[in-house]
């Protein structure tokens, strides 16, 4: 497998990844679980990253076990672009970013926890988890973007030209005799 199909699979995986931790989060928002492990990075300040799996402790592992994979798959897919994409600066830059972002939102998601649920925190990480998805979204476009059926590309290229506007046909002009329309009222009304 070339150096270039691996970084747009692993980047399509990240994107994938990213998608499912969102989700995650809003399930561990949703059910009430945002303090089910009340410690970060593990889940009873014990040092043990395996906690019992029981009530709303799965919910919020099973979050924190995707945020995981997605921090090591953004970093692979940065890795292998740094090995492979040097001729393809925006992907560089868009692999560099989303390494970032996802590293900004671990350290938040730990702040989200340690603040006990703060909605500022909270948005925060929403807002930026949001960001890096729209990232991971534009960077696997790009990735995939010569390996992509032609006529998808062609699709994609019409859909975002601006058709013109169609000319509307005006009124009729009067013919000779014929009275003129008048908007309001009878012609002779004053």
């Amino acid at each position: 497998m070339r150096g270039h199909d691996l970084f747009r699979i692993i980047a399509a995986m990240a994107c994938l990844l990213c998608y499912t931790t969102i989700l995650l989060g809003g399930n561990v928002m949703a059910s009430g679980n945002g303090l089910a492990c009340p410690d970060w990075p593990s889940c009873f300040g014990n040092g043990n990253l395996l906690p019992a799996f029981q009530g709303g402790v799965i919910a919020e592992w099973s979050h924190r076990v995707s945020a995981f994979f997605l921090s090591v798959a953004v970093l692979v897919t940065t890795l292998l672009g740094i090995a492979f994409e040097r001729g393809r600066k925006v992907l560089l830059r868009l692999a560099f970013g989303c390494l970032a972002l996802v590293v900004t939102e671990a350290l938040l998601g730990g702040l989200v926890v340690e603040s006990r649920l703060d909605p500022t925190f909270i948005l925060i990480h929403l807002g930026i988890a949001t960001v890096l998805f729209a990232l991971l979204l534009l960077l696997t476009l790009l990735a995939n973007l010569r390996e992509m059926p032609r006529r998808w590309v062609d699709w994609a290229r019409r859909a975002s030209v601006e058709a013109p506007e169609p000319v509307r046909p005006g009124p009729a002009p009067a013919s000779p005799g014929a009275p003129a329309d008048v908007p309001f009222g009878r012609p002779g009304d004053g």
